[in-house]
């Protein structure tokens, strides 16, 4: 077993515990580029709208989605683009609040 020296006032005393040793991340995190469609009677915990809402947008063209299935079955999991709904999302917000052009009034 091996010991070490974990004083840091240098006193000589010997562990033969483990040292722990901090892990830091060196690599950014990404926001999901995927969002699970929320189960029946459920909302998307990003948007807060319900299933059937998302389901409309997708059909409207306004999101995208990705079904993932195996080949030949007929049940899988249907994902949202996460960057659609954003984009959706933040032109309802442009649309609804309009910026001031900076003219004088």
């Amino acid at each position: 077993m091996n010991t070490s020296n974990n004083a840091a006032d240098g006193s000589g005393f010997t562990t033969s515990a483990p040292e722990i040793v901090p892990v830091v991340a060196h690599y950014k995190i990404e926001p999901n580029e995927f969002l699970p469609m929320p189960g029946q009677g459920q909302t998307c915990p990003y948007s807060g709208l319900r299933r059937g809402a998302l389901y409309s947008l997708w059909r409207d063209g306004e999101i995208e989605t990705v079904s993932v299935r195996r080949k030949g079955k007929s049940k899988g999991r249907r994902l949202i683009v996460a960057s659609t709904l954003r984009a959706y999302l933040s032109r309802l917000r442009q649309e609804q609040n309009p910026q001031p052009t900076g003219g004088a009034a």
